[in-house]
């Protein structure tokens, strides 16, 4: 049962490490092609009944970027999808490459009150900065550019058809037919498909490098030294004779000491908690 569970564990680490080895990232050279659009947005007053918050807005990206992340990362489904809990104003799929570019596929119900190109971008910097993990300020600088590209290429399947993956064209088809963003907030909810181009990055490790052998430092010759002259007189004086007591012996006495008062206390301990024993039993044979 132990190696079972040792088994399962180390089959779970490498089944993550292989998913983890390629990871989704905003295909940016594409987007950076998109030029400027001008929008149509509703200037009517928004009713307080309908109002949000722009983090409320954000929020509605965030949930569904979240879901599409967790989809793919913790339940490694072949084509992650996010329902747009809990309001379901907002569909997503992601759509992995092959033999052409892969992409995610917003999808704008009909009943999503976005009516501003300011809003509609909230909701795609939201799902950019919780799918890819981009910081909110990095995250509307591509969003602005993921609409204006939607909107470069607004309904251009044959665009898609040579540049990605068939089923890009296909999710949401039964919603929709239209595929990018219209300038108009007017045919927005219901008619809008945004696509996100992504690629997939291999996290490589790179290969091992020896070292290059570092050249030999030979350490300088001292210089020689002149010859000492001899002093006037020659005549060596007897050294003085070491004593007992002096500094250096001081030391090793006292430790020496210290060892045998450790030994005589330990003798004494043990003499005593012999004698108390042997008087114990003795006392107990009394008795009985």
């Amino acid at each position: 049962m132990f190696r079972k569970a040792i088994f399962s564990l180390l089959l779970c680490a490498a089944t993550g490490f292989l998913f983890a080895a390629e990871a989704a990232q905003i295909d940016t050279s594409i987007l950076d092609k998109a030029y400027a659009e001008t929008y149509i947005d509703d200037a009517a007053p928004v009713s307080w009944k309908n109002y949000n918050t722009g983090k409320q807005i954000r929020d509605m990206g965030r949930r569904l970027g979240a879901e599409i992340k967790y989809q793919e990362q913790v339940n490694h489904a072949e084509s992650p999808y996010a329902g747009g809990s809990p309001d379901f104003k907002y569909k997503a799929v992601r759509v992995y490459p092959g033999t052409k570019a892969g992409a995610d596929v917003i999808y704008v119900e009909k009943h999503a009150g976005v009516n501003t190109i300011r809003n509609m971008r909230r909701i795609v910097s939201g799902y950019i900065e919780r799918a890819y993990d981009i910081p909110m300020d990095k995250a509307d600088e591509i969003a602005g550019k993921v609409c204006y590209w939607n909107t470069n290429h607004y309904d251009d399947k044959a665009y898609f058809k040579a540049n990605f993956q068939v089923r890009i064209r296909e999710v949401f088809a039964n919603k929709t037919s239209v595929i990018g963003l219209a300038r108009s907030y007017k045919n927005w909810p219901g008619k809008t498909r945004i696509v996100i181009p992504f690629v997939l990055i291999k996290e490589t490790v790179p290969d091992a490098v020896e070292p290059a052998p570092q050249p030999e430092v030979t350490a300088p010759e001292p210089p020689a030294e002149a010859p000492a002259a001899e002093p006037e007189n020659t005549e060596v004086q007897p050294a003085a004779p070491e004593t007992a007591g002096t500094k250096a012996g001081l030391p090793a006495l006292t430790i020496a000491l210290l060892i045998i008062l450790v030994i005589a206390v330990i003798v004494l301990v043990i003499f005593f908690v012999k004698r108390a024993m042997d008087k114990k039993k003795e006392d107990e044979n009394n008795l009985n």
